[in-house]
């Protein structure tokens, strides 16, 4: 099949791997809205890989492989470029930047990667970013001692911590009462105190747990252990 000039192959998913310096992360919320996607239609827009050893390397839509992989699909549709590992990093940026966000310790990494051969100035003609932008990553770095061995925690530990979008569907009295007690919560709260409706509904719910006899500790110890 060809798209845009560009073919379009079936590969088994078992035959495609991650790349090991992708900095893309996508929230939990779309990420179970694009799974329901998958499981109802299948995998429509391919993912683009380049081929190394006896399989492939993902440039761009290791969130779909995965979610593919976990749906069971075999095969899924692909588009090989044929990119060097330079060029292959500097697609996976620019590609991201309209999915997800990047884990900011993992995209430093990546621009300092890049920047061994590449000058700030010409990377941002490419990337989209601005120079001062990447600049101000590359502070984040300093490459401190064993920086390579702590990388993966640090990204795991980022992400850990990365904001989650809930959404709920309320009539208009029921946001009402929500946009009251939530109002109430505020005027609890130490100034300063910064997200202060998120920090209000939490106050809230925990109030609630108490009322039923659950800490908020006890709650997230459950929710870890429903995890394992």
């Amino acid at each position: 099949m060809v798209d845009n000039g560009l073919e379009i192959v079936s590969i088994k998913t078992g035959m495609i791997e991650p790349n090991e310096y992708n900095p893309n992360i996508v929230p939990d919320d779309i990420m179970a809205k694009l799974r329901q996607e998958i499981a109802q239609k299948g995998l429509c827009e391919p993912i683009i890989v380049r081929k190394r050893g006896d399989g492939y390397s993902i440039i761009d839509g290791e969130h779909r492989w995965q979610l593919c992989k976990e749906l069971g699909l075999q095969e899924i549709p692909c588009i090989i470029q044929d990119y060097d590992d330079k060029e292959a990093k500097i697609k996976t940026l620019q590609l991201n930047y309209m999915r997800g966000s990047a884990v900011p310790i993992k995209l430093a990494y990546l621009i300092h990667d890049l920047n061994k051969e590449i000058k700030l100035e010409d990377l941002a003609k490419r990337l989209p970013y601005e120079e001062i932008q990447l600049m101000d990553s590359l502070e984040l770095l300093k490459l401190p001692e064993g920086f390579d061995k702590t990388l993966e925690l640090e990204a795991m530990k980022e992400e850990g911590e990365m904001p989650v979008v809930l959404s709920f569907v309320l009539y208009k009295k029921q946001a009402e009462v929500v946009e009251k007690a939530i109002g109430k919560a505020v005027q609890n709260l130490p100034e300063g105190a910064k997200n202060l409706k998120a920090v209000a509904l939490e106050y809230i719910c925990a109030q609630y747990l108490e009322t039923q006899g659950v800490t908020k500790e006890t709650a997230t110890a459950e929710k870890k252990e429903e995890l394992i």
